[in-house]
């Protein structure tokens, strides 16, 4: 019984014939276009990651404002307020 390392060296061996194989038998149009979509793919993949990391950037950014406000008390906007304050 072959290993699946044996298998996948096997297979794809093949696939990098059929790939050329494949590529000649299209017009350059189909390539143009075989490649576009290969290349939408890849940056939908980019998009997506970078999609993740914003989203768990922002998740970040929110418990850390969490954190910071039980820390530290709000500061005071107005002038009537810092003098409030510092009377205190």
């Amino acid at each position: 019984m072959a290993t699946k390392q044996e298998i996948r060296d096997y297979f794809a061996k093949f696939g990098k014939q059929g790939g050329n194989t494949r590529a000649k038998n299209m017009t350059p149009q189909e390539r143009a276009e075989s490649a576009r979509k290969a290349s939408q793919a890849r940056w939908a993949k980019t998009d997506a990651c970078l999609k993740e990391i914003d989203r768990k950037l922002k998740k970040l950014e929110r418990k850390n404002k969490a954190a910071r406000a039980k820390r530290e008390p709000p500061r005071p906007h107005s002038l009537s307020e810092r003098k409030a304050r510092a009377t205190k």
